[in-house]
């Protein structure tokens, strides 16, 4: 995945798909240690003992639509592609836990893509969860959680576009005050071979 935001919505995906009440998500990005890092904990059902010990198998998911399951075994590979790792815990009727690090500073590390459009996406999709999440930088900290969006919002649903985009960007200009990455993939032009 060329965006570190599709691997999160994945995850995202199955602690929703889990029964999670509660779902964390932490990223700490340090260019002066070289490291970018997505924690994301949930209290879901948890995974039984020989699930976990094949979890990284793209042929074993627990999914009964499609028999594939190529979110954490792609996530895994993206990270040790770029000098990090992926570790994953998790306790029948306890969570989940998914801790994934990549060097900062790396030529195929994914872009950070549009955290903040996954997160309201999620929040939306899931109104019965409570999320919170924290960014921390080199320069800053921030943190939010889904109660504090639907307090602002006074009992406005977060399923209405605009309000979507509101938020969206509220997150955005929060992140962009800590310099939090934020790109978005590079655009590859197609190349006219006649020119050479």
């Amino acid at each position: 995945m060329k965006e570190l935001s599709l691997h999160l919505l994945d995850i995202l995906g199955n602690s929703v798909r889990s029964g999670a009440r509660e779902v964390r998500l932490s990223i700490s990005e340090t260019r002066r240690e070289n490291r970018y890092q997505m924690v994301i904990q949930d209290n879901g059902k948890g995974m039984a003992p020989e699930l976990l010990e094949e979890v990284f198998n793209p042929w074993v998911t627990s999914r009964r639509e499609r028999r594939v399951g190529l979110g954490l075994s792609l996530f895994k590979q993206s990270a040790e592609l770029c000098g990090g790792q992926l570790r994953l815990s998790s306790t029948p009727g306890v969570g989940t836990l998914v801790r994934a690090t990549f060097e900062y500073i790396h030529l195929d590390r994914p872009v950070a893509g549009d955290i903040a459009g996954t997160l309201v996406m999620t929040m939306a999709s899931a109104p019965q969860i409570s999320f919170f999440y924290t960014h921390v930088t080199d320069e800053g900290r921030y943190a939010v959680s889904s109660e504090e969006v639907a307090e602002a919002l006074e009992g406005v649903s977060l399923n209405n576009p605009a309000v979507m985009r509101a938020v969206e960007e509220m997150i955005r200009e929060n992140l962009r005050e800590i310099k939090a990455e934020m790109g978005r993939p590079l655009m590859v032009m197609p190349i006219d071979h006649r020119s050479f």
